[in-house]
C-alpha cells in the first residue's frame, strides 16, 4: 500500500470490543473502528493500555452509520489518501486538525453534514 497517510492496516478481535479495524498512521498514531465507535490512539500499545493511556479521542458512531463487519476487509471497505470508506456508507476523512465521520463520500468531499470530529491533540 502506498499512501501518505495510512501506512498499514490490519483487522483483528480486541476482547469484549470484538472485531476492529486498525488503520496505523506513518507517525505512529493507530485509528480503530468498532462496529458502534472510533478511538483514536496515540501509538498500537495505547489500544490495549486497559487504563486508556493514550486515548486521544473516541466517538460513537451514530446507528444509522455504522458500518458492517466483512470477512476480508473488516470495516473498511475502501482507503485512500485520507478517505476512509465503510462498509454501509459512512466516510471518516482524515482532515489536518482531526478525524470527521461524515454520513457518505460525496459529503465528506464536501465538509457536509459532519458527525463529529477527534483531534489530534488529547481532550483535557
Amino acid at each position: 500500500m502506498n499512501d501518505t497517510i495510512i501506512r498499514h492496516r490490519e483487522t483483528c478481535t480486541l476482547g469484549d470490543r470484538g472485531p476492529v479495524s486498525l488503520l496505523y498512521f506513518h507517525h505512529d498514531m493507530v485509528l480503530l473502528i468498532s462496529a458502534a465507535a472510533v478511538g483514536l490512539y496515540r501509538d498500537r500499545a495505547a489500544v490495549e493500555d486497559p487504563l486508556g493511556n493514550g486515548v486521544l479521542g473516541y466517538e460513537a458512531i451514530p446507528e444509522t452509520l455504522r458500518p458492517t463487519w466483512q470477512h476480508d476487509s473488516g470495516y473498511v471497505r475502501e482507503q485512500a489518501s485520507g478517505f476512509v470508506g465503510l462498509h454501509g456508507g459512512a466516510v471518516l476523512f482524515i482532515r489536518p486538525d482531526g478525524v470527521a465521520l461524515y454520513p457518505d463520500g460525496p459529503s465528506a468531499l464536501r465538509n457536509q453534514s459532519m458527525q463529529w470530529l477527534i483531534p489530534y491533540a488529547a481532550r483535557h
